[in-house]
């Protein structure tokens, strides 16, 4: 049988790459996931191996190909989703001058401060593009003149497929709206040579196509398309139906997020971006909650590790089933999940993850309840805050990524928010499905109007309104414990 054309769909995360090989009507024909690892050299630091990400893109995809049996010529295009604002400086060579600096670095406070009062505004945020930049400028002078261009992760895989350097339009931080100071706030702000900043290709358009060395290094064939790709905001976004204006949606992966559709710039909260959508006439208001299912597996390799290690995968269900069993706010036990900070709702690169109001009631299940709790009320938070700056109120969500295989979790998330919580049919992969989408429209194979084909649902949550008051009551002691604490930590993290 003559298996059907297809797009290699790469979801780019913090902790590893899945490819998924998505076909003209949205069927997943083969998925493959390869991890990499995070590396932290000093307090603040957080880096990763650029080899690494080029790496494993070439494992999988040779992989994917062999499992299902698919011909490298029936992969008409390839498109990337990836982690945002990783910084990879590259030579007029290409070659990586250091290892990335991840989106979840925090060194660049003292520069973000710099940045701000040049502005008069408080604009930028540590992990932010300007911020690192003239980190590097300022401790990196050599790094700084040898680059030609700071990419980022699609920008540098891109690169490494075509022999070209760009980067998608879509990223936070190159560019931000800000009505105090009616402008464009630009690189400039800076002091960084916006020269070293490679041209933009939106995610829809052709990026290039694959040279000899990258199609021998992928398996793939000479001359197939790549487009531009997107960020993983977008990609989840449009994965998960979420494209129209004024539609939302959650992910919850490494990290977690909320996105809704907005048709014009706001004015915004701390922490919140804005950035392009799949389509070019509308736009994303979102924000990061860094660790999402990063701090939950923590909590699980601490609290179950040897069920960990003795069930694989299948440690999930068993906590969910744990989780389950108990009461609705989890005994009075409270988490939050900032183990590398916070980026929004609050913004604050010195805060760190707790728990609080442990009693000997309390089990290794309500622990892992509690985090699960704590990622609600960040979603809550960032909900509440996107109404205040936009002016419109949000009555339902959908949601992705790993995070929402959760029944009991995504049974949580409706009655914290009080709003309906619909589930895609392939979650999972649904960071995939909205990279394939965007080289789907550029391939003429669908538009904004048949997009649905790639996005079918398959689970609807209702809250249970009896819960409403304890989780409104359990919602504002998790605003009080941060701002109990937030002092002292940057007191011990500063």
């Amino acid at each position: 049988m003559e298996k059907k054309k297809c797009i290699a769909a790469y979801d780019f995360g913090t902790s590893g790459v899945k490819v998924a090989l998505v076909s003209d009507n949205g069927d997943i024909l083969g998925v493959c996931e390869k991890s990499y690892p995070l590396l932290k050299p000093q307090p603040m630091y957080v880096e990763q191996d650029p080899n690494d990400f080029w790496n494993a893109v070439c494992h999988v995809t040779k992989q994917v190909l062999a499992q299902s049996e698919t011909e490298p010529s029936a992969v008409k295009a390839l498109s990337f989703s990836v982690q945002a604002v990783t910084i990879i400086p590259v030579d007029k060579d290409g070659n990586t001058l250091c290892n990335a600096i991840s989106w979840l670095d925090g060194r660049a406070e003292k520069q973000a401060e710099q940045i701000n009062e040049r502005c008069g505004a408080e604009f930028v945020r540590p992990q932010d593009h300007q911020s690192r930049l003239l980190w590097l400028k300022q401790n990196e002078p050599e790094l700084y003149e040898k680059t030609e261009y700071f990419l980022e992760c699609d920008g540098y895989l891109q690169y490494k497929a075509t022999g070209i350097m760009n980067v998608s339009d879509d990223h936070p931080g190159i560019i931000k709206y800000h009505p105090a100071i009616q402008e464009f706030f630009d690189i400039t702000f800076a002091d960084v040579d916006d020269g070293k900043l490679p041209h933009m290709v939106e995610a829809c358009s052709e990026y290039g196509k694959l040279d000899a060395k990258g199609a021998e290094e992928l398996g793939l064939v000479e001359g197939t398309p790549v487009f531009g790709g997107m960020i993983d905001v977008p990609a989840a976004a449009a994965g998960c139906g979420c494209i129209k204006a004024q539609d939302a949606h959650i992910y919850l992966g490494s990290s977690g997020w909320l996105s809704a559709i907005i048709d014009r710039p706001y004015e915004t909260a701390d922490g919140a971006y804005q950035l392009n959508s799949i389509l070019p006439d509308l736009m994303i208001y979102g924000g990061c909650t860094n660790c999402c299912c990063t701090m939950l597996n923590w909590a699980i390799d601490h609290f179950y590790a040897k069920e960990h290690e003795e069930m694989g995968g299948a440690i999930y269900d068993f906590v969910n089933k744990e989780v389950e069993k108990l009461a609705p706010g989890m005994d009075g036990l409270y988490a939050t999940p900032w183990l590398f900070g916070e980026q929004f709702p609050i913004s604050n690169p010195f805060i760190r993850a707790n728990f609080f109001n442990i009693s000997d009631e309390h089990t290794r299940a309500h622990f892992i309840g509690a985090v699960m709790e704590s990622i609600c009320f960040s979603m809550k938070g960032q909900i509440e805050l996107y109404t205040k700056d936009t002016g419109y109120a949000i009555e339902k969500v959908a949601a992705n990524g790993g995070g929402s295989l959760s029944d009991v979790w995504m049974q949580m998330m409706a009655d914290v928010l009080q709003m309906e919580v619909t589930i895609p049919s392939e979650t999972r992969h649904s960071g995939a499905i909205g990279a394939a989408v965007a080289a789907a429209i550029g391939l003429g194979w669908c538009d904004a109007n048949t997009i649905y084909q790639f996005v079918k649902t398959e689970k609807v949550f209702t809250p249970n309104k009896e819960l409403k008051e304890l989780y409104d009551k359990k919602y504002e002691n998790y605003q009080k414990l941060y701002h109990s604490i937030k002092d002292l930590s940057r007191e011990i993290n500063g």
